[in-house]
């Protein structure tokens, strides 16, 4: 049985694919929807339709809404409300005479993409992405949030790999999160806020879901979420280039993105891809992170596995450059299997300093501004106060 939170997931995808023919827009991107609410497959929705609409227009989009909904599986009532928005009610209430419709060449052309805006309470928002999977993405990017709150700072990390999440794994929980006050609870642990679908789904169930879903799900991640309180929300993309990535730069300004790789070939040719993609959005890429760089026995040899160099020249190539180089390192396994993240479980091995280094990169080149400081200097965050 579907729980309510992937039912909302799939209404806002609903919602996003329904046109109003007055503005051109679907329901979304002219800033329609004032509510989505879902209590045991109960949804009620409540729509702002502005004054001069006629009653046949409005009956058409109640009806259109109510029989979208209505073929959700697991959807037992729709309840959909029509209202105007407050500021024209409030202005209605003061003069009963309707202010004289503007001249079509007087409204303001729609923009293709919808703004973005941020996240209330959110210092930074650092993406952490991949051209292809299996290069150590999520690994990255749990570690590189490890590290910032080893250096001070109030760390969230938000899942948005939506067909394969890896953050529970890697973490080591499986609890599910609480709602309150109609927002979403993340769930703590190791000094970090984090929320992953995965937290929402039971083992081994498969996600099948169309890109409109996907896009719901991440926007309600990121707005039905309490993150307020946070320096860095880090966020663990799913590999490639399409509509999670798309989905992101509509939602939130996103202040940098650090793109992972090998050192292989392969792996570089989609890195640079997806270095190109946030530039072609418009979001800053602060680097490049070269995992598996090398392998160390434990007698000294070292072991280019995946290549040497090929990353350092592709950074050149791209006007860009190298944030850290991880090695392989057989305490980075364990960890992310165990639950417990080579930050954390060995901080003095070469991969956990290595880490840290990408940590104090990243903080220098996204600057929190100045706030409470500690004793020893630092930003006091949220795994401080755990500590004390």
């Amino acid at each position: 049985m579907k729980d309510d939170f992937s039912i909302k997931g799939e209404v806002i995808a609903v919602l996003e694919a329904i046109e109003d023919p007055t503005q051109g827009k679907n329901l979304l991107d002219a800033h329609m929807i004032e509510q989505v609410d879902v209590q045991s497959g109960v949804v009620d929705i409540t729509v702002l339709v502005e004054l001069g609409r006629t009653r046949e227009e409005r009956f058409s989009l109640e009806d259109s809404i109510y029989n979208k909904v209505e073929e959700i599986a697991g959807v037992n009532e729709v309840k959909v409300k029509l209202t105007t928005p407050k500021a024209v009610a409030q202005q209605k209430n003061a003069d009963p005479l309707p202010e004289p419709k503007q001249p079509a060449a007087a409204k303001p052309k729609a923009a293709a993409i919808p703004q973005a805006e941020p996240i209330q309470g959110v210092g930074k928002v650092i993406a952490v992405a991949s051209g292809k999977g299996g290069v150590g993405k999520s690994t990255v990017a749990v570690n590189l949030a490890l590290g910032l709150r080893d250096l001070g700072y109030r760390v969230g990390v938000l899942d948005i790999d939506i067909y394969g999440p890896s953050l529970p794994t890697l973490l080591g929980l499986m609890s599910r999160p609480s709602v309150s006050e109609r927002q979403i609870v993340p769930l703590q642990t190791q000094g970090l806020r984090i929320m992953s679908l995965g937290f929402l789904m039971e083992d081994d169930t498969p996600v099948i879901w169309r890109g409109p879903i996907v896009t719901g799900i991440i926007r309600q991640f990121l707005r039905d979420v309490d993150w307020s309180g946070l320096d860095y929300l880090i966020i663990d993309m799913p590999p490639g280039t399409g509509d999670a990535q798309l989905a992101l730069a509509q939602t939130v300004p996103v202040d940098g993105a650090v793109i992972v790789t090998t050192p292989s070939k392969l792996a570089l040719i989609d890195a640079a891809r997806g270095l190109e993609m946030f530039r072609t959005l418009n979001i800053d890429v602060l680097g490049i992170v070269e995992n598996m760089s090398e392998f160390v026995t434990p007698t000294g040899e070292v072991f280019k596995i995946f290549g040497d160099g090929g990353v350092e020249e592709e950074a050149k190539r791209l006007d860009t450059t190298v944030l850290a180089s991880i090695p392989l390192d057989p305490a980075v396994r364990s960890g992310g299997d165990e639950g417990s993240p080579v930050v954390a479980s060995a901080p003095d091995s070469p991969a956990a300093k290595s880490f840290l280094a990408l940590a104090e990169n990243v903080a220098k080149q996204r600057p929190i501004q100045p706030g409470e400081e500690s004793a020893d200097g630092k930003k006091k965050g949220l795994f401080s106060f755990l500590k004390s």
